[in-house]
């Protein structure tokens, strides 16, 4: 896409995230990257980052052809690369021709508005503030200095969901004009058909028999797979459950509770699936479930729905924006609903083909390209200085709030 009058061609980002984390907000940064450089080849894409990308991701980085930016000599110890991604960045990217720069993890460095550079700042969520239990005094601490100044002086907020930008606009002194929901985009992978010997050869490595239910997600209790495993014993001759993800401290305690609840064969723990066979598990599934009690979005959803499976997910956990309308959302402490629903999802005469239609077609407003268009437009209009755009076809059809 050529660049219109007035857009910024030579575009900067902070990609410590992208560079250096395989999961959650380096997936976001990505796929940001990404669709940018299959829409607008001509924009110039430049990658700030305190230390050289982690060898997984240098490929990546590589391939996409961006070019990557450290810190100056002196500023490259441990102390001084933090202080210069925070503070002195801007002088960096003010001598490199930077015409617009995206924070695209909640903050944007202080010196950056006195160079002259116009910026957008992505906030993926705020629950060190909605959830402050989850987090140390000195996190919330930090975070709020960082994140706070960083939305009240960036020329637009990007909130990956409508519930973040309401959150945004209660803690925040933001305008409501200068806050645009853009969510983030699927993994191409899972919009794709995925092949039958994909899914028979994951099935067979986790010796998967039968129909089964999936939660996908880092293991730890805000994902609250506890729920999952309770729902299942409320129903003695229900499928196996596997919850999918990182052990992020609660695989043994999730154990622990399957086999207090005689369920030990029937609820399985997978901590290695990797990225590449993760598309064949989600198609493989009768079911999905996603319970967190708290999210900025909740891209799980969106990944199976993409394969036109059935989901079941929180209400009032900031996930109705993945979930639309084609989701079924119970209470996060209501095992017998979510139970409920698997159940329907298994019937019989349970997915018809318009119902899974309507799941893919809700996952392609996920679409990488999509999103990244919507991006172009929002950071033309602030170089320019000019209102953000409408949502147009962006905007997400809202459930009830207070679930079924």
């Amino acid at each position: 896409m050529a660049g219109a009058p007035g857009a910024p061609h030579r575009l900067g980002f902070d990609a410590i995230r992208a560079l250096h984390n395989r999961t959650g907000l380096g997936n976001y940064a990505r796929h940001i990257l990404d669709g940018l450089a299959e829409v607008a080849p001509d924009r110039e894409l430049h990658l700030y980052t305190p230390r050289p990308p982690a060898p997984d991701l240098a490929p990546w980085a590589s391939h996409l052809g961006a070019t990557i930016h450290l810190p100056p000599a002196g500023w490259r110890r441990p102390g001084t690369r933090a202080l210069w991604r925070t503070s002195r960045l801007g002088r960096t990217a003010r001598a490199n021709g930077i015409e617009l720069y995206h924070g695209l993890t909640h903050e944007i460095p202080r010196d950056l508005p006195r160079r002259g550079i116009r910026a957008v700042v992505s906030v993926p969520d705020l629950l060190y503030l909605t959830r402050p239990e989850l987090f140390g005094w000195a996190d919330r601490r930090s975070y709020t200095w960082r994140y706070r100044w960083s939305a009240e002086h960036a020329d637009a907020v990007i909130a990956i969901s409508s519930g973040t930008r309401a959150d945004l606009l209660a803690h925040f002194r933001v305008a409501p004009e200068r806050v645009a929901v853009v969510p983030p985009a699927v993994d191409p992978r899972y919009l794709a058909p995925v092949e039958a010997p994909a899914v028979d050869a994951v099935r067979d490595r986790l010796d998967l028999r039968g129909p089964y239910l999936l939660a996908v997600g880092t293991l730890e209790p805000r994902k609250n797979q506890q729920l999952a495993v309770d729902a299942l014993a409320t129903w003695p001759d229900g499928p196996t459950l596997v919850l999918a993800g990182r052990d992020g401290g609660s695989a043994a305690v999730l154990a622990a509770r399957a086999t207090a609840r005689g369920l030990r064969s029937r609820v399985r723990i997978v901590t290695d699936a990797s990225d590449a066979e993760l598309p064949a598990l989600v198609a493989g599934a009768a079911s999905a479930c996603y319970l967190s009690t708290g999210e900025g979005f909740g891209m799980p959803i969106v990944e199976a729905l993409a394969a036109g499976i059935p989901v079941v997910a929180t209400a009032g956990a900031n996930l109705e924006d993945a979930g639309g309308t084609v989701v079924d959302y119970v209470r996060a402490d209501d095992p017998d609903a979510v139970a409920r629903a698997w159940q329907g999802h298994l019937a019989p005469d349970a997915s018809s083909a318009a119902a899974r239609g309507a799941r893919v077609a809700h996952a392609g407003r996920f679409d990488r390209r999509t999103l990244a268009m919507r991006l172009l437009a929002i950071y033309d209009a602030v170089h320019r200085g000019e209102p953000l755009p409408a949502p147009d076809d962006l905007t997400i059809p809202q459930p009830a709030k207070d679930g079924p």
